[in-house]
């Protein structure tokens, strides 16, 4: 080894991902599923470095149910987590749970009466700082928070975008970990687990592909407390590159921002400071090898 302690760094991306979609009936089911891994070493590397072994899966499936020219029922969830080892820390690099589901009765070419359920949590546990763990520094876990909406509204579709608008939403925000439901974490009030809103949702969606090998997805999630102060818009948002280099080689950037004024951030470590709301910024970029088959979804 130490003849070999000039230099010895080596990073593998690796991103498999697989689509198909069967279609049976009035039934079309399908998903793809994506692995990305990344490893870096160093001995005696005069520049310096740290160790470090990440990894990121995601999984995507739909079931669409499609029996006449009136109704319609789509289906899709995505699983996604990711872990970074640097330096004997592991830290998340991804957490997420997303259930969705629609029914549309089809009014006209571009307009549907809809009643839609979504579910948003995570799976794993969230610390404040990288490396922590215990009981007293965990700010999140799995259906800590969680949230469930239940509306009932009109879609308008075309080729490109799909907006979802409802004047009749329900929200409802689960803390299941009781320390930070007493805490009043993300919102919930008077040690409650389970916090109920009513108001109004708008989930817009826009496609497009921008090149030949370049295809663009951008969501974002709109809603306001008819209860409390209605100009304080919860905002959930998504934007989504892909870019096809060759037949093999693929890569994507996510960029992501959220607002809510229930999630409250410490501006410093005293306890007795209030906490206040901020957005929230994630932003990935992964590059690797690609493999599909099948059909894709639309």
């Amino acid at each position: 080894m130490k003849k070999l302690s000039l230099i010895l760094a080596l990073v593998l991306g690796t991103q498999l991902s697989a689509q198909e979609e069967d279609k049976k009936g009035p039934w079309a089911t399908g998903g793809n599923f994506g692995l990305q891994f990344t490893q870096a070493s160093y001995t005696n590397w005069q520049a310096g470095g740290v160790n470090s072994i990440a990894g990121n899966s995601i999984v995507n499936l739909f079931a669409n149910y499609d029996p006449n020219e009136k109704w319609s029922w789509n289906n899709s969830l995505t699983l996604a987590y990711g872990l970074n080892y640097q330096d004997t820390i592991f830290n998340k690099t991804e957490d997420r749970i997303e259930l969705e589901s629609r029914l549309d009765y089809n009014k006209s070419k571009h307009w549907n009466y809809s009643a839609l359920l979504n579910f948003r949590s995570q799976f794993a546990p969230g610390f404040k700082n990288p490396g922590e763990s215990g009981d007293a520094l965990r700010i999140s876990d799995f259906l800590a928070p969680a949230y469930l909406i239940n509306s009932f509204g009109a879609t308008y579709k075309d080729e490109h975008l799909t907006a979802y608008l409802s004047p009749l939403t329900s929200k409802t925000t689960f803390v299941m970990v009781d320390r930070l439901a007493q805490a009043g974490a993300f919102g919930v009030k008077d040690s409650n687990n389970i916090r109920f809103e009513v108001g109004a949702y708008v989930n817009l969606t826009y496609k497009q592909k921008l090149w030949d090998n370049v295809d663009l997805q951008a969501r974002v999630d709109l809603f306001s407390n008819y209860a409390e102060d209605p100009t304080l818009i919860d905002v959930n948002s998504e934007l989504l590159l892909f870019f096809q280099v060759n037949d093999y080689i693929k890569a994507n950037i996510t960029l992501a921002y959220i607002y809510d004024h229930d999630v409250k951030f410490d501006l410093d470590d005293n306890p007795a400071t209030a906490g206040v709301p901020r957005g929230q910024f994630k932003q990935v970029l992964s590059i690797g090898f690609s493999y599909s088959f099948g059909a894709k979804k639309d």
